[in-house]
């Protein structure tokens, strides 16, 4: 290689590049909304969009304006009269109502609360006692003539057997008498709760009226709001200019590779210059730029103590054992060659 060497491609500007790509990004995103913005029209009602401005970034803003149809928009007129007569009427029956409910619900005028009476259950009992009474004794009386008619004894067996039986159908009759007058007691005071329950009702019925009243005055006509279709959300995929550039400079940089290789056919590959030494009359240049290289890792030096790299071209391409041009330069000048402004190294010099 030589003067007649090609020069190797210039590497895409990244700011430049991200920049044209960022604006790519940003008329597709404007596309994108405004083809999403579609205008709709319904028995009920209208929806347009419209640009009405610039954001700080210079991004169109835009505004969605609903419009009523002539008929619901009238009836939203009467709807805001009517909700207008209403409230002011509220307002003047609130003062009213106000004066009522900061007086808090008295219910002293209906009494002490209604509780299950126990005298009511006695006296229900021994009603029904004095009733039964005269009878149970005429009964006893009854059972002791019989008894003597047919001979029994006060204290034999067979007269206390009947007086026990006796007994025990009196003691019948008392809690049967208890249970009625239990039955009586609840009786009452169920209707004396049912009672109270009523009037507290209808002291609350009083107390809640004039709110009922002023909740319905708030109450109109519903108007028929628009119902619009769900627009669809179309998508505009920006231009991949990044990918382009550097797809683009890839393609460049492997052409230049491809015309590198084809002029150094005439000699060694890198290995063997760097195992062996150098060839006699071998003059060899090679893009040793560090600019030009990326994942750069020192393996070893040389006898000269030129530290030795793996490396990978910028532009890709498989990993390659090389120097670097700048601290060639330091050592032997005359072995380092610019070439369209990227050093080139003379290896057969380099490595003396």
């Amino acid at each position: 290689m030589g003067k007649s060497s090609p020069s190797p491609p210039p590497a895409p500007d990244p700011v430049k590049t991200a920049q044209a790509q960022a604006a790519a990004n940003r008329e597709a995103s404007i596309a994108s909304q405004e083809m999403s913005m579609v205008n709709q029209i319904t028995p009920y009602g209208n929806m347009a969009y419209e640009q009405t401005g610039t954001s700080e970034n210079n991004n169109p803003t835009y505004t969605a304006t609903q419009t009523l149809s002539p008929e619901q928009q009238g009836l939203l007129d009467i709807e805001n009269q009517v909700k207008q007569q209403y409230g002011d009427t509220a307002n003047t029956q609130l003062a009213n109502v106000s004066a009522k409910l900061s007086q808090p619900v008295d219910y002293t005028s209906l009494g002490a609360a209604p509780t299950a009476n126990e005298a009511t259950r006695t006296a229900t009992r021994d009603s029904m006692l004095a009733r039964m009474q005269p009878q149970m004794d005429q009964r006893r009386a009854s059972l002791d003539t019989s008894l003597a008619n047919q001979g029994f004894v006060v204290g034999s067996q067979g007269y206390n057997n009947a007086i026990d039986e006796a007994n025990r159908s009196q003691n019948d009759m008392y809690l049967a008498a208890d249970t009625q007058a239990g039955n009586e007691m609840a009786r009452m005071y169920g209707l004396e709760l049912s009672a109270r329950n009523s009037a507290i009702n209808e002291i609350m019925q009083q107390r809640n009226q004039p709110l009922n009243e002023l909740s319905a005055m708030m109450a109109g006509a519903q108007v028929q709001g628009p119902q619009f279709v769900n627009a669809p959300n179309a998508q505009v995929a920006p231009t991949d200019i990044m990918g382009a550039t550097y797809g683009s400079a890839n393609i460049a940089n492997q052409n230049y590779q491809t015309q590198m290789a084809s002029g150094n056919s005439n000699r060694q590959g890198l290995y063997s210059l760097l195992g062996a030494g150098a060839q006699a009359g071998a003059y060899a240049w090679g893009a040793s730029d560090r600019r030009l290289k990326q994942n750069i890792s020192q393996i070893g030096a040389l006898r000269n103590g030129l530290p030795v790299y793996k490396f990978q071209y910028v532009w890709g391409g498989p990993e390659v054992i090389g120097l670097m041009a700048d601290e060639v330069k330091v050592l032997h000048p005359h072995a380092v060659q610019s070439f369209s402004g990227y050093d080139a190294v003379n290896y057969v010099e380099a490595v003396k």
